[in-house]
């Protein structure tokens, strides 16, 4: 393999760690937040952004493993930070539209950043941008079915 190869091969691997944190990052506040609620119709719907965020990790560790690579994961700084703030702002007597409120917001986050990597890794192969565009699509989709929720 060329230098040039492996510096795109080093650049697809630092992309996909990026990817599945991301992915992670959102699956584990999701099932946080989902550990907070009760049951109903937002309960459902956050458990099926679980579901394809942890498709999306489940997608990227097979191509990190085909590398002989494995997914970084979320630091736990990052990770005791979200927990904490979803417990300070989800009591018992939340209100529906509060949460929903508080996902869409640390989703619009999340695409903001996996728009910027796609430019910042244009130069990587498409099927791994493409993962990136799945992960985009999973979160304007969850933040679509948290609109439906700010009226309640």
């Amino acid at each position: 393999m060329t230098k040039e190869q492996n510096e795109i091969v080093g650049r697809e691997i630092e992309f996909l760690k990026q990817l599945h944190q991301a992915a992670q990052m959102g699956r584990d506040t999701l099932e946080h937040v989902n550990n907070n609620i009760g049951p109903g119709e937002l309960r459902n719907a956050v458990e099926k952004d679980i579901f394809d965020y942890s498709d999306v990790c489940a997608q990227v560790t097979k191509k990190l493993e085909a590398r002989d690579c494995e997914p970084k994961p979320v630091g736990k700084m990052a990770r005791t930070m979200a927990s904490m703030m979803i417990d300070m702002k989800i009591k018992d007597d939340t209100a529906e539209n509060e949460i929903a409120k508080m996902i869409i917001d640390g989703t619009t986050k999340g695409v903001t950043e996996c728009a910027a990597k796609l430019g910042e890794y244009a130069d990587v192969n498409d099927d791994i941008k493409n993962i990136c565009y799945k992960l985009l699509w999973i979160q304007q989709k969850n933040i679509d079915e948290m609109k439906g929720f700010l009226y309640n």
